[in-house]
């Protein structure tokens, strides 16, 4: 199963590693966090405003990049169904939880570069920022301020990796790229706002425990421990109904 998932993982990077899809998603992201980042420094009175040092608008783009990985990550799978490729696939690869597994994984690649993009974007952008405005930027060059963004960074990717398992799901699951895409934008852009305004009017505070909201929360929140469970309780919901359902579909088409 090892060597399936690893072939299946290395065939699907070089499709999402393919330079006209990779550079225009790169460049997008990272100009957002850029755009986001010169906002945030605007309107902050001091270099040292808010926590996080340069890389303080790296949580606010997260919701941006979640949903735009989201959507790379379910075209990717809805392409299969689109172009009968599922069957060549299946050849191949007989194993289909060791294929799920390593088509999510090799998308998960570009998720990575793209928090690693937007981050350095984000940080850039705020350092220059800062110098242009000769705000002191002199406690940024300490050791603790960069250790303490170590942390943030890391959160940022680890939710941009549960997008992609997301966006995975909902790709195989509903098989059209349209119906995906509705789903996951409906339900994370209206679906959880609702619900979590009619919660409140009860007295109950759910959005730690919804899926996108989840993901914004482990990006941004100091106190991220419940929702980095329910991002993972979330993502292993996704998985394994991914798997019964590739497991006990008959032909992929």
């Amino acid at each position: 199963m090892l060597t399936a998932l690893v072939l299946a993982c290395r065939s699907e990077r070089v499709k999402a590693l393919r330079p006209r899809v990779l550079i225009p998603l790169l460049v997008g992201t990272g100009a957002t966090g850029a755009l986001v980042a010169a906002a945030m420094s605007a309107l902050s009175s001091s270099a040292a405003a808010g926590a996080g040092g340069p890389l303080r608008a790296l949580p606010t783009t997260t919701s941006f990049t979640c949903l735009v990985i989201m959507s790379v990550a379910a075209a990717s799978f809805t392409k299969e169904y689109r172009y009968g490729t599922w069957r060549n696939l299946l050849v191949r690869l007989p194993n289909r939880s060791a294929l799920l597994l390593g088509k999510t994984a090799g998308q998960a690649v570009p998720a990575v570069l793209v928090g690693a993009t937007t981050a350095l974007a984000t940080g850039a952008t705020t350092w220059i920022a800062a110098c242009a405005r000769h705000l002191d930027t002199s406690d940024w060059a300490a050791a603790p301020v960069w250790l303490g963004s170590v942390p943030v960074v890391l959160r940022t990717l680890a939710a941009l990796v549960a997008a992609t398992v997301y966006g995975a799901a909902a790709g195989l699951l509903l098989r059209g790229t349209g119906a995906a895409l509705g789903v996951l934008f409906g339900w994370i852009l209206v679906g959880e706002s609702a619900l979590t305004t009619l919660a409140a009017a009860q007295g109950w505070a759910v959005s730690t425990w919804l899926p996108g909201s989840a993901l914004t929360r482990l990006a941004s929140e100091t106190h991220w421990g419940p929702a980095a469970l329910a991002v993972a309780v979330w993502c292993a919901v996704f998985a394994s109904g991914s798997a019964w359902y590739l497991a006990r579909a008959g032909r992929l088409v």
